[in-house]
């Protein structure tokens, strides 16, 4: 059964803008060490990190507020054919366990300087 729907769009040049400004700040407060390594191997990383800022923003609203926990904590990875997946802390898995969600799906698209992406909750 579906518990929750979380959509969001991320402006990648509006995310240029915070590395420009903040730099490593933004990043480690923000991305995971693994999430930023990916988006570092590619050509455009800002595209790739609003992505990740998106499906951050998704799963919020699934949760309905970021109380108690901080964003890299929410982790968007790939497995090896490329699959969009999250991971999270323990913190947050015992949050998700105590609302009897046992899934999370998520999907992310990126065009032009944009990204998007869905997380849906199954209980």
């Amino acid at each position: 059964m579906i518990d929750a729907v979380g959509v969001d769009i991320a402006d990648a040049e509006r995310i240029r803008r915070a590395l420009a400004r903040w730099g490593e700040k933004f990043v480690e407060r923000t991305f995971s060490a693994r999430e930023a390594r990916y988006c570092r191997r590619h050509r455009d990383a800002a595209l790739r990190f609003a992505a990740r800022f998106a499906a951050k923003e998704a799963f919020v609203k699934c949760m309905g507020s970021t109380r108690g926990f901080r964003w890299n904590e929410i982790e968007l990875l790939n497995d090896r054919s490329g699959k969009p997946r999250l991971e999270f802390s323990e913190r947050i898995r015992a949050r998700l366990d105590a609302r009897g969600v046992r899934r999370v799906h998520v999907s992310v698209s990126h065009t032009g300087p944009y990204a998007v992406a869905v997380v849906v909750f199954e209980t």
